[in-house]
């Protein structure tokens, strides 16, 4: 009975404590939506990991497109195009020109464009790098038969064209789009945060990160929102806000999760007692796109369990999204258990 009265007033208290949020303020979004119905380049990766010789597998270049659409576009003769150069040579790019071929894309399809030194899907460098494509027959691949495209690292464009050279979507792009606190992008597409943003312009963009491959060619991407929560209030949220991990870390673990508007962030994660000292530091200065969660399994810095308590949880949020750092915080009660004890 005890144990089950101390347990209500840790929550109770931890209800009490909660850190209101809504005073943040926010230098405002400038993510424009379009009803697009045709394709639409929503992934691009200009600078792959490539290297000769290191016995590692070549990441091709790539770009993706999306049918936003209600209606199957049939692509047959489409091509991409790049920037003219200082000669005026614009290289074209057609990537369903066989008319036997499959060049349908249905609503809600990815199309992941990518040159390839041979047409065999299953033996492609995209397939081989991004292996879990491999089991994956919904993802139309078009192939262009050469070693790359001739897409800048620094800045170029990329243009989608149907048969007739009409314009379909376009993107001119910088190096600069990439979240600035991603110290090394090579190897990192960018990706869009709504496929239905506006393509050409920089507030719609930023660095991929998934951190398996740095890219996302035929799925979500990994800083995709929903159009209404574009603009999202900051919030941090933890699940369970009542937890109790094992002596050595396994066993239950508490999910922290943040959300935030568009945008390229840099994010710092720590857990303090209730003196206010520092017990377990999650995250320093880590790149993060608008929604991201950490995990504390209940051990210190040190490795040693923390005693049963409250412990506040801060999140340092710094992007230009926001004037100076944003601070969310949530508290969270870790409850050591004796053996055959259970919270529920």
């Amino acid at each position: 009975m005890r144990f089950f009265f101390i347990l209500f007033v840790i929550t109770f208290f931890l209800s009490s404590c909660q850190i209101n949020n809504d005073e943040i303020s926010l230098n405002g979004i400038s993510v424009t939506i379009e009803q697009k119905t045709l394709p639409v380049i929503n992934e691009i990766l200009f600078d792959p990991l490539q290297k000769k010789d290191d016995e590692l597998q070549d990441q091709p270049d790539f770009v993706e497109i999306y049918n936003p659409g209600n209606e199957t576009a049939d692509l047959q003769g489409w091509y991409i195009q790049d920037c003219p150069t200082s000669s005026g040579k614009r290289y074209s790019y057609y990537f369903a020109e066989d008319p036997s071929a499959d060049n349908l894309l249905a609503p809600g399809q990815y199309g992941v464009i990518v040159p390839e030194e041979s047409p065999d899907r299953t033996m492609s460098r995209l397939v081989r790098y991004y292996n879990y494509l491999s089991g994956d027959a919904s993802v139309k691949i078009f192939i262009v038969v050469r070693k790359t495209f001739s897409l800048n690292n620094d800045t170029d464009c990329v243009t989608l064209k149907d048969s007739d050279g009409t314009v379909i979507d376009s993107v001119s792009y910088s190096s600069t789009w990439h979240n600035p606190y991603v110290k090394n992008t090579k190897g990192r597409s960018l990706e869009k945060f709504n496929d239905q943003s506006v393509s050409n312009s920089p507030a719609s963009w930023s660095s991929s990160m998934d951190i398996e491959y740095g890219g996302t060619p035929g799925k979500r991407n990994s800083i995709y929102l929903a159009a209404d929560r574009l603009e999202q209030h900051p919030s941090l949220s933890v699940d369970p806000q009542t937890f109790s991990p094992g002596l050595d870390g396994s066993g239950e673990k508490t999910v922290i999760r943040y959300k935030l508007p568009a945008g390229a962030y840099q994010i710092e994660a720590t857990i303090y007692d209730s003196h206010g000292v520092t017990v377990r530091t999650l995250a320093q200065g880590v790149p993060s796109g608008p929604e991201g969660s950490l995990e504390w399994n209940g051990l210190t810095d040190s490795g040693t369990p923390a005693l049963s308590g409250i412990y506040l949880i801060r999140v340092n949020v710094s992007g230009d999204t926001f004037s100076g750092t944003v601070n969310l915080e949530e508290n969270v009660v870790l409850v050591r258990l004796g053996p055959g004890v259970s919270i529920n």
